[in-house]
Parts: C-alpha cells; structure tokens; sequence
C-alpha cells in the first residue's frame, strides 16, 4: 500500500523554480490505455494527465510553411515541420500512453477561420476528427460564433439538421452514416445574451478520475472567452449584436466559487484568450496580455491556467496572488503543439499539489507514421471537398471581375453590392434581432486603403482549368473565392449624412499629401456623381446622390447592408462605423453562394453608377 501523505500548506510551497516546466520525450506508438491497477503514484498521490490543444481552426490536412505549418527551433536549428491531424494524432496516442488519468480537451477556435476544405463543408470534418481523437470538451472560442450559437449547439454539437445551405448543408461522414454531430460540447462563463445577461453556455464542467479504492475524484474545468469578441471592434467574423461579454477574471473567480461549494478542490482554468512570451514553445520570456493579468490575480486556488486566442506558443511557471507558482500555456494553433500537463492531487483533499506540477509542449513533428484512421477520414474530406469546388452553381452571361473603370466600378464590385441589398430582404440569422426594415442600399469597399478587399478572386465567363468547368458556368470554387473572408454580411441603420460622407472617403489624403482612391461599390438603388477637381471631402455633391431614385436626405434614415468587417472599422471608412441596429445576415461566402444558386443565371450588372462630373 502506498502511504497517504497531505499536500503541504499552500503558503509556504517553494518559488517559481521548484515548479519548473520539464520536457518529456514522446513515448511509444500505442493507444493510450489504463496501465496501472493502483492510481497511486509512488509519493501516494493520484496522477493525473490534462492533454490540450487550441486554434485548430479546421487545420486537419497538414498545413504548409505559409499557413502556420513550422515553427521555430528553441535550439536554433532549421524550423521544425508541424501540424496535420493524422500526426497529431499519432503524437496523442504516444503522450497518453500509461496514463489512466487522462484528459484531452481544447481551449476553443476549433473550426471555422481560413481551412477552405473545412469550411465548405461545415466544419463537419473538423468534428468528425475530434471525435475520433476522443476530445472530450472545448472552452468557445471567438470563431465558434462565426455562425452564431444556433449552428455551433443545434448542428455542430447535436447533429441537428442545417437547412439554408441545401445541397451544401450536410454531408455524410467518412463511413458513410449521417452527421451526428460533436461528442463533446462548449462552455463558456463569460459570453451572455445582451438583452438580459443570461448566461448562453454553462461555465464550468467537473471530469471525474480515479483514486484509491474506487474513489471518483472531481477536477473543475472554468471555461472563458476572449472579452469583447462578439462586441466589435476587432472581431469582425465573431461580432454578435445580441450578445456581450462579461469581464474574464470575474467570471473564473465566480466558476471557482461556485465549484469550490461543491466540494471541487481541483481547479483548472481553459480559456479562449492567451498572450505573447517570446518564441521558445517550451519557455517563456517578457510575458504580456491577458491571460498572464488573470494569472497573477485569479483565484489562487486555481491550480492550472490553459489559454488559446493570440496563436502563441509558450510553456511558463507564474506566480499567483500568494506567491505560488502556477504553469500558463499556450500551444500554438492549426495543430503545432500538444500540450501536456502533470498534475497530482491530493486523495484525502483532492486538492492539487501544486509543487508536483509539470508542464510540457510537444512539437506535433511529421517525421512519426500518421494514424491510419485520421488519415482515411482527412483523405475523404480533403477529396468530396474538391468535387466540390467543381459543382456548378448557376451560369452567367458575360465576365464577372474586378477590373474596374475610371469610375472604380467593376462587374464584380456591382454584383456583390446587388446580393447584399437582396440577402437584407431574404435571411436573418436565428436568434438575431430582427431589421427594422430590409436594406435601401448596399455599400461595400472595391480597394480599401486599410486591409484587404472581399472581393477576393474574378469569375470570368471564359471556363478555366478546374474538371467539369464550361464557358458560362459558375463553379462553387469559384463563387466561394470571388467573395468573402468569413465575416458576417450585416445591415443597419445610417443617416444620410453617413453614407454621404463614406462616399467622400473614396478619396482620402496620406501623411505627404498625395491623394489615394479606394473605390467603393454600390447596389443598384445607388447614383451619384462625383468631381476629382474639387478639394477632398468635397467631391459628392449631395443634391447628386439619389438612394432608389430619390435625393439623398442627409438627416434622413436608411438601412445599409455591408460586411462586418467594413462596419466594425478594418477598411478605413470611418463613416461606416456610425451605425444603429445592426443585424446579422450570413457569412459571405456562404451567402453569395445561395444568392447565385437562387438566380441560376447572372448578367453582369452595367456600369455607371457612379459618374464623373
């Protein structure tokens, strides 16, 4: 028998350095299984093994240099070559191995941003592979909403059906059955509903593990996400008008009370929110952000604080509010890094004791053999997502592209400003406020002097080289990459002042004084005319600016449809950031898609909607 021996004083455990993080080598190829009759380790505490990863972001197919596909070495050496979920999974298995007491979990941003093969399938590759993992729960993260709750709970967690998208709205998994859904689900303490403050997920989950004779000791796992993110500014994909975010050290504190009132002694904090410690994956230096201010004041009966959100990697030891050392971790994103966290607790107390914590990054290194099963499943979705990209979805008369005139019109530019005017008057998101009306016009940046544009690639009438493409047809590939970057086609209310004035930010003047245009493009309800020899911001005479055929009326109100990504300040037409009653509609890919699928054939708009003087 193994002796019991209590865990010393909180207070008086040694500095930082007793509890330095250790790097452990990766094991053997086996699956993880329980290999050990008695729990207790040899110093009569109960092991226990917490797994994580964080911002996989529908990374499952092995992602390249530029796409966050290396990392650097620590000790200097040629980057190493990282991600792909069928090494993943295999470097899993060997982390696990000879640990009864495991637990795999995520920080949040598992699907949804930038893994186009991902993506056009709704995520559901993403979950079918977690699945087959064995991740048992997540923190939400900010692109977790990109969708809203509805999809992420109804059809991404539960399986349910997701209709607006038919035929491209469920898919069969890689064995042939029907979509089911996650085996796991979300939490969150600190994402709650505008209206009321009601709390949108649970805040907290209690994982049970063995302990001597047949005992069941509890660990609380506090769950946060990145503050501010359905809020807007800067989070333009995630941004929810109903909901708000409440602040990230109340919220672990108030799920650590709550837990330490059910007798929870262990506590470990996942949140979606991270920060910056220099580039060493298995170190740390020069700390900053936000998960490192919640380190240093959260309660410290919190024994462990696992954090995602900044696409960082680092391994660190911080002091609590006593002075006791607690590890922070990051593990990087799009499947770079497993982390692996040591911790014993207590079997009287079920406390952790905290000068017995490890903490280790594993590179997710490609020179291992990829697991078999990961690898069937990514091979299947990585293939139906090419097949695809070459389905038609409508036809079109004429070259569709961003070439634009003197004007900064363009076939293109014209044809998107017309969806988003006709998607205002057909889709809501459930469970968004409704518009007071649909939208009057639709306003949307060709060239924006700030990032990027969403008119991302041209749709030419011409076929080009993909299989099955013809002279005149559309393919979804094709639609997908003329419009979007997964951010929310939003309307709201403008006055008219504000879309005059966005108007004349066409023109705007840089620090030498040289004058830059960033065209924008209007729906079809849209006429003005504009003169170059005028000063800038007097360029658009108001009384030439007609909305459905009528003058502009600067005190007048308008809904305005753009994306959530020129509303919310990434483009630099700060007119457009004056709005009231926004509502979300889509996300623009996926929108643009089902607005050609609904025509079946598109002439391209004229131009001249807007005209020199």
């Amino acid at each position: 028998m193994h002796s019991h021996t209590r865990s010393v004083p909180r207070r008086s455990i040694l500095a930082a350095g007793a509890a330095a993080a250790v790097t452990a080598a990766v094991g053997t190829a086996a699956r993880a299984t329980p290999a050990a009759a008695d729990t207790l380790s040899t110093n009569g505490y109960v092991d226990v093994q917490l797994v994580n990863i964080t911002d996989l972001h529908g990374y499952i197919a092995p992602p390249g240099p530029s796409e966050g596909g290396t990392i650097p070495d620590p000790a200097g050496g040629s980057p190493i070559v990282t991600g792909g979920a069928a090494y993943l999974a295999t470097h899993l298995k060997r982390i696990r191995e000879g640990h009864p007491n495991s637990l795999f979990f995520s920080a949040g941003d598992n699907f949804s941003g930038w893994a186009s093969y991902a993506d056009t399938q709704n995520n559901e590759p993403t979950i079918e592979v977690l699945n087959a993992m064995g991740l048992q729960f997540s923190s939400l993260g900010n692109h977790e909403l990109d969708k809203g709750m509805d999809f992420t709970m109804n059809h991404m967690v539960h399986g349910k059906d997701y209709p607006f998208d038919a035929p491209f709205s469920s898919f069969p998994t890689s064995t042939g059955r029907r979509f089911k859904g996650a085996d796991w689900t979300y939490y969150s303490g600190n994402v709650v509903r505008r209206e009321d403050g009601s709390q949108l997920l649970p805040s907290w989950n209690i994982e049970y593990v063995d302990g001597p004779r047949g005992r069941r000791l509890p660990i609380g796992f506090i769950h946060i996400t990145v503050e501010g993110c359905v809020e807007g500014p800067g989070f333009n994909c995630s941004y929810q008008p109903t909901l708000r975010t409440t602040d990230l050290i109340e919220s672990a504190n108030r799920s650590a009370a709550e837990l330490k009132a059910r007798g929870v002694n262990a506590l470990v904090v996942v949140m979606h929110e991270g920060g910056y410690a220099g580039d060493d994956y298995n170190s740390g230096s020069s700390p900053t952000g936000p998960a490192f201010e919640l380190a240093a004041k959260a309660d410290p009966d919190i024994g462990v604080i696992v954090t995602g959100h900044w696409h960082c990697r680092f391994n660190m030891m911080i002091n609590d509010p006593y002075e006791v050392p607690r590890p922070v971790v990051e593990a990087g994103y799009y499947g770079q890094l497993v982390n692996e966290i040591n911790i014993m607790l207590d079997p009287l107390t079920g406390r952790i004791v905290r000068e017995l914590t490890t903490s280790t990054n594993h590179a997710v290194t490609r020179d291992v053999p990829q697991d078999a099963e990961i690898a069937d499943i990514v091979g299947y979705w990585t293939g139906r997502s090419t097949a695809q990209d070459a389905t038609p979805v409508a036809r079109q008369t004429g070259d569709l592209t961003r070439a634009a005139n003197a004007s900064g019109e363009s076939t293109l530019g014209n044809l998107v400003a017309d969806f988003l005017v006709w998607e205002s008057t057909q889709y809501a998101e459930k469970g968004a406020a409704r518009a007071p009306r649909p939208a009057e016009l639709a306003i949307l940046p060709s060239k924006p002097p700030k990032a990027r544009s969403a008119l991302g690639g041209d749709m030419p009438y011409a076929k080009g080289k993909a299989t099955g493409d013809a002279d005149g047809v559309i393919l979804f590939g094709e639609a997908w990459k003329a419009y979007g970057f997964d951010s929310p086609n939003m309307s709201a209310t403008y006055t008219g002042a504000a879309i005059h004035e966005a108007l004349e930010e066409q023109w705007q003047t840089a620090s030498g004084g040289s004058v830059g245009f960033y065209p924008l493009a209007v729906s079809d309800e849209v006429r003005y005319v504009y003169d170059t020899s005028k000063p800038v911001g007097s360029r658009v005479d108001p009384a030439k600016v007609t909305i459905g055929g009528r003058p502009l009326d600067l005190n007048g109100s308008y809904r305005l449809a753009t994306n959530a990504y020129t509303m919310l300040a990434y483009d630099g037409y700060d007119a457009l950031t004056t709005y009231t009653d926004p509502v979300r509609h889509t996300l623009d890919h996926e929108g643009f898609i089902r607005y050609l699928r609904a025509k079946k054939t598109i002439t391209p708009p004229p131009l001249g909607r807007a005209t020199p003087a």
